[in-house]
């Protein structure tokens, strides 16, 4: 095939795995989907070779692993006809991140003869279980998390399947969001149909199929040229600590080990702990999807995601533990664990290719708020995630309330949150103080206090309350977060990391605090213009200038160089007092 038809049909594939993903986003009817963008499409072969993704969110990389091997393991190739379409959302089976991921995927056929799929991976507010939402970092098994339902019909010849509809819905507390989504879904995958029929009728079959090999092929050429020219070879080793298990104040130890061959990436995660009681599980692929992440960030965030990419990587990673889980351990509270494993894997990238080092980050913090919402006359489930901060890196300081790694979900506006829910947003504002001092500075988190207008329930998850976001090369550690109920007052509760099923009342404060990422090199080696320009943008205190970064401010507002002692800092993974 001609480089420029390889080209043509590689950006066909990509675009139209894009397209697929914003007509999903456009007509979704959740706000975490229609705003929040929690979602990614994807066209795999019939082999199960995934062609084309656009994510999102990095966690699902791995949700078409299994997926069409799980539907044509069911329904052989054979029975397959023009109109059928699948559903299903079991982390065990297809791969998908957790139960709330489900996925809608939807054979495309020429000539009567099925060519691919594609594939629509949606977070879907709540699909039942035992709390509201479905995502609880304190389940002790996936039967806690919802519904559990491996490939089905949910279109048979074009004809929706309505036992299989109903009974989706039916076991969820939004089915008002979720059949919309659905709808969404599968409107989505039949935008991709078309593109993928329109490049066999353009180009013919033949050409279009070895275009695609040779499409992988050059992936998989320029993954392994990247890693040779990028890092050096030898062995690498990192770990980091998650808070605690879910269930207990144990925190749970994550660790890898990355040997760089010339052309050859392999991550052992053998010394990762056990599978865990609860549901911080990190099922398998997810666990290949932030190893897929990581990989493409630090080596070439521009090369395209299709198997060719997955073919120069290799893990370890034992049965049993927290990164490859028996069922039926519970996964739906997975990706907190994954973002604190993923700056484990950043560092042994860093450690490999200096010029590309960046300190821990800050992760998200989590909450569902539901309850009845008296307005609208129904039940509501408000899931959201509140940023932290980056951390410094060799090109530049942390970005301030950014969504690290595994979760690049949007900002749920506030105006769209108090339409859709009984909540009001009292404040929303940086934390000063909160990144890392060093001479590539932390990115900062952030406060958000929400007023809570009807009786609600909450739940909680989290990292980085216990163990800090570890500095670099004599940078500072980051904030640590926290969730405060009334603050300020004498009712004042620091509430736990995590949590479920706490009812709040109405007209309590909660307050977010989300931790903020490790800083990069001395401090004392930052640019005082730098540190004076923190201080204007109130990023840094006054104090802290002085105190961290040796840098007084004048009452001009310029910098002069004074003494400074020099902070504690904790070693990387040590339990904060």
């Amino acid at each position: 095939m001609t480089i420029a038809l390889t080209e043509i049909i590689a950006s066909s594939l990509e675009a139209a795995a894009w397209e697929m993903c914003a007509s999903l986003i456009r007509t979704a009817y959740s706000p975490n989907i229609k705003e929040r963008a929690d979602c990614s499409t994807a066209i795999c072969d019939m082999q199960g070779r995934t062609l084309a993704l656009a994510t999102h969110a990095p966690a699902h990389l791995g949700s078409t692993l299994r997926l069409v091997d799980a539907v044509l393991a069911r329904f052989p190739a054979e029975t397959l006809q023009p109109g059928d379409v699948f559903f299903t959302n079991d982390p065990y089976i297809v791969g998908v991140t957790h139960l709330n991921d489900c996925t809608v995927a939807t054979p495309i056929f020429v000539d009567g003869r099925p060519v691919a799929f594609a594939a629509a991976v949606a977070h879907h507010s709540d699909v039942g279980g035992r709390v509201p939402g479905s995502e609880s970092g304190d389940s002790t098994s996936i039967y806690q998390e919802g519904v559990r339902i491996p490939p089905v019909k949910l279109f048979e010849a074009g004809r929706r399947r309505e036992d299989v509809w109903e009974l989706f819905l039916l076991n969820s507390r939004t089915p008002h969001f979720s059949e919309g989504d659905l709808r969404a879904q599968v409107a989505g995958n039949a935008r991709s149909a078309g593109r993928i029929q329109a490049l066999y009728s353009r180009y013919g079959g033949t050409a279009v199929e070895a275009t695609i090999r040779d499409i992988l092929d050059a992936t998989e050429q320029r993954m392994r040229a990247r890693i040779g020219e990028t890092l050096a070879p030898g062995i690498y080793s990192a770990e980091d600590w998650l808070d605690e298990d879910g269930v207990s104040d144990t925190p749970v130890r994550l660790a890898v080990t990355l040997t760089v061959g010339e052309r050859e990436l392999a991550f052992d995660f053998s010394e990762c702990g056990p599978q865990i009681p609860s549901g911080k599980n990190i099922p398998y692929t997810h666990l290949m999807a932030t190893v897929y992440f990581c990989a493409k960030a630090m080596i070439d965030p521009a090369l395209a995601v299709n198997e060719g990419m997955y073919r120069a990587i290799r893990v370890v990673a034992p049965e049993g533990s927290v990164v490859n889980p028996r069922p039926p351990g519970g996964v739906g509270s997975r990706n907190l664990t994954s973002m604190i494993l993923a700056d484990a894997i950043m560092n042994v990238f860093g450690q490999a290719a200096p010029d590309r080092v960046m300190a821990a980050g800050g992760s998200y913090q989590g909450i569902i708020l539901s309850g009845d919402d008296p307005k609208r006359n129904r039940f509501y489930v408000d899931y959201e995630n509140f940023a932290g901060g980056q951390g410094g890196h060799y090109a530049d300081d942390g970005s301030d309330a950014l969504q690290l790694h595994m979760t690049n979900t949007s900002n749920l506006p506030i105006e769209v949150m108090e339409v859709e829910f009984p909540v009001r947003v009292e404040r929303y504002a940086l934390r000063p103080d909160s990144g890392g001092a060093g001479r590539r500075r932390g990115g900062l988190g952030v406060t958000r206090d929400l007023r809570i207008l009807e009786p609600t329930t909450l739940a909680l998850r989290s990292a980085r309350q216990r163990f800090p976001a570890a500095g670099l090369d004599g940078g500072g550690e980051g904030a640590l977060g926290a969730f405060l109920l009334d603050p300020g007052g004498e009712a004042e509760q620091r509430l736990p990391s995590t949590l479920s099923e706490r009812p709040v009342a109405k007209g309590a404060l909660l307050r977010i605090e989300t931790p903020g990422g490790g800083g990069l090199g001395d401090p004392r080696r930052r640019d005082p213009e730098a540190v004076a320009r923190d201080v204007r943008q109130e990023k840094v205190s006054p104090a802290a200038a002085r105190t961290h970064y040796g840098v007084a401010i004048d009452e001009d507002g310029r910098p002069n160089r004074v003494d400074a002692r020099t902070p504690r800092r904790q070693a990387p993974g040590r339990k904060a007092d």
